[in-house]
């Protein structure tokens, strides 16, 4: 019997998303990167049927070390490791990325920073008005922050 491939997670499926969006501008144009990274983000978390899995792998960040474990590691390495598969090139770690990029590390967790954190006020917490704002507003006015993080 031949054992079936393991199902996409929401969060394999979120960092697929957002690494192709990354390696679209990474070989493409430079000044939509976070524009890209962010409607990706958001396209995922907007599905109906990958939102609770989302939901489920943030609660269970703030249950215990090991939900926290595997988020550290989808966010520092995954991601990365997708971006690097997208663009068919050998596996790039954290560093690397923003060597690549040109911009100190911290400025990918402070991408990162504000992506996660449009995701919890909007489809955690639903604190209005980002809660009920379209993809689009929510994009034109976060997008300009983290593009300055990846570019400089």
């Amino acid at each position: 019997m031949t054992e079936a491939a393991p199902r996409p997670t929401a969060l394999s499926e979120i960092g697929d998303a957002l690494a192709q969006a990354g390696a679209a501008s990474l070989t493409g144009e430079r000044a939509r990167l976070a524009e890209g990274l962010l409607r990706a983000a958001l396209s995922k978390w907007e599905d109906p049927q990958a939102r609770p899995q989302l939901l489920g792998a943030f609660s269970a960040v703030f249950a215990g070390e090991d939900g926290a474990a595997q988020m550290r590691d989808f966010m520092s390495k995954q991601i990365f490791r997708q971006l690097a598969d997208s663009l068919a090139e050998p596996a790039k770690d954290f560093d690397e990325v923003a060597r690549a990029l040109g911009v100190p590390a911290m400025n990918i967790n402070a991408a990162q920073a504000q992506v996660w954190g449009v995701a919890v006020l909007r489809y955690v917490v639903k604190l209005e008005p980002i809660a009920s704002a379209s993809v689009d507003e929510v994009v034109a006015t976060v997008a300009p922050t983290i593009q300055r993080y990846l570019v400089g």
